[in-house]
């Protein structure tokens, strides 16, 4: 369900405020850090346990066939092994362990009225639309920060090629069971805790400053040291989104899209070739320039079009 556009108020003694952190005055800043840090470790230890029982299944029918095999071999050879256990440990720990604490948190601190409080709110369509292309206008700025680190750090490609195995796919059916697992479980759950409550907390009392704080939470939350700068960007981005609008909707667009691209560039026929050439490319310093200025210029756009949430006095 879809609500329309409504901005809960900030004045903890209204109403809709009911919950016990409102009810209470406590540091609404402080709730959603502590939330977020709540959440943090349930879902991480949530999915470590998941994921090690679905592995140990997985590992315990296979050590007949890694037996004389190098090191390298059998550590490749793991990791295929890990993939299903790991995609499965991530949609469940994503739904049951960062989804619904959030929603629960939301409801037991501030409001019953969670929809209304992480903003799932209609937006036009224009908004949607201009969300996913300015994040498709940016791909090559992320992929060319992360391939820069990759390079000046030398990281073996054996080490890059772990996290690739496991989102890789070599069928159509496989490619539709990753965009379950890797576009729209986290556009959903991630979005409703980092934009939805973390950001639209701070956001009542910091206003910008939020999507910031957020954003860098957002890049140090994946815990991908050589993704961390451009993840933070991206969750910058992401947030700005929701900022403008007021709506979480094209921060799920949004994010979904920039997941779909990693995807799409991951989806291999049978004999290991890429199945879409058009996104395996590798970012020119021409085509970033390129990029940046189309995103910058489409994020202006977006700007103008969302400035009717600012005409009034916003707190």
């Amino acid at each position: 369900m879809i609500i329309r556009n409504t901005e809960p108020n900030s004045d903890p003694e209204r109403p809709e405020f009911e919950g016990s952190w409102e009810k209470a005055h406590r540091n609404i800043t402080a709730a959603a850090c502590i939330g977020l840090l709540i959440i943090g470790v349930v879902y991480f230890n949530a999915q470590t346990i998941i994921s090690g029982i679905l592995i140990a299944v997985n590992s315990s029918k296979e050590h007949a066939a890694i037996e004389g095999k190098t090191f390298l071999d059998r550590f490749m050879h793991m990791a295929a092994v890990m993939k299903n256990p790991v995609r499965y440990s991530l949609v469940i720990s994503q739904f049951f362990f960062m989804l619904l604490p959030t929603i629960w948190i939301i409801k037991r601190w501030h409001t019953s009225r969670v929809l209304w409080y992480v903003r799932f709110t209609h937006v036009p369509f224009a908004e949607l639309f201009l969300s996913v292309v300015i994040v498709l206008c940016f791909a090559p700025l992320s992929g060319g920060i992360s391939d820069f680190f990759m390079k000046q750090l030398h990281i073996p490609d054996f080490l890059a090629n772990i996290n690739a195995q496991i989102f890789t796919s070599y069928s159509r059916q496989e490619l539709v069971w990753l965009v379950v697992v890797v576009c729209i479980t986290p556009a959903l759950c991630e979005e409703t805790l980092f934009r939805g409550y973390v950001q639209r907390t701070l956001e009542r009392t910091m206003g910008i400053k939020s999507l910031f704080i957020t954003g860098v939470m957002f890049g140090l939350f994946h815990m991908q040291p050589l993704n961390l700068i451009s993840l933070a960007l991206l969750g910058i981005l992401i947030g700005y989104f929701s900022y403008r609008s007021k709506s979480i909707l094209p921060a799920i667009a949004a994010h979904g899209t920039n997941n779909l691209l990693a995807v799409l560039s991951l989806y291999k026929r049978p004999d290991g070739q890429p199945a879409i050439e058009v996104f395996t490319f590798e970012p020119t310093l021409l085509m970033i320039t390129i990029s940046i200025f189309f995103g910058g210029t489409l994020l202006y756009v977006y700007h103008l079009a969302t400035h009717r949430n600012f005409e009034n006095v916003f707190k």
